[in-house]
């Protein structure tokens, strides 16, 4: 289901991301874990969608693979690293088919985008993370940002919205809804887009699990993580972690 989603959205997803705050606060706070890295070391995206992160890393001179469960995703992040001249390693493949598309393993593999959310049940969470944790090198690190679903059902900062967004050929209407179901179940982002004023809105429906920090915490040492350090601060909108 996830696949066909984004295979779906692939074509205008920058378009959304665009001046994102999810992209600035996921690379300040993966600095710091860049810098004791080696020369050269190998690194996974796993959740790459249309490559922004991945060609960012390559720019900086690691040895970059990235992955997606999208095919529409992986062609779209295969183009623009061509064009930017970035050697990166694209596979499509989703968490659970990590160590069957790949035979590396990693100094660092990263998960941006609050993308884990979208293992739509704990079960898939858990053979996700276990998946994650084969293709991590021994002494490597998993590094991850999560919304922070707590705060977010606290305050309710799941509104309908309705805004313009600025793309390279002129404007659009945007519109989001969402079904939330209960704590911990799975509920459902609706994403609606057209050119400014013009026509039908085009669709797009993605699930979600809201995951609670401390269960979050849990499944990374069911999944053979031996140690996490966590920066959860309970006002802040995302957090992120770094397991190993």
């Amino acid at each position: 289901m996830i696949r066909q989603q984004y295979n779906d959205i692939s074509a205008l997803y920058d378009l959304l991301s665009e001046g994102d705050d999810g992209i600035i606060f996921f690379r300040h706070s993966l600095e710091g874990l860049l810098e004791k890295l080696p020369e050269r070391a190998k690194i996974l995206d796993c959740s790459c969608g249309t490559g922004n992160h991945a060609i960012w890393l390559s720019k900086l001179g690691y040895d970059v693979h990235a992955s997606d469960i999208s095919d529409g995703m992986i062609a779209s992040s295969r183009e623009k690293a061509e064009n930017e001249g970035m050697h990166i390693h694209f596979f499509q493949a989703s968490w659970e088919e990590l160590a069957k598309k790949t035979n590396e393993q990693f100094e660092l593999v990263v998960c941006p985008g609050n993308s884990l959310s979208h293992a739509t049940s704990f079960d898939m969470l858990e053979d996700a993370l276990k998946a994650i944790r084969k293709v991590t090198k021994p002494g490597g690190s998993f590094f991850f940002d999560m919304r922070n679903w707590e705060k977010t059902y606290a305050e309710n900062l799941l509104e309908d919205q309705e805004f313009q967004i600025k793309g390279k050929d002129g404007m659009y209407d945007v519109r989001y809804r969402y079904t939330i179901g209960g704590w911990n179940e799975t509920g459902q982002m609706f994403v609606d887009i057209r050119p400014e004023g013009k026509g039908k809105y085009i669709h797009f429906e993605f699930d979600f699990l809201s995951i609670g920090y401390h269960q979050f915490y849990e499944a990374l040492l069911r999944a053979g993580f031996e140690q996490v350090n966590r920066e959860f601060f309970p006002g802040e909108e995302y957090y992120f972690a770094i397991a190993k």
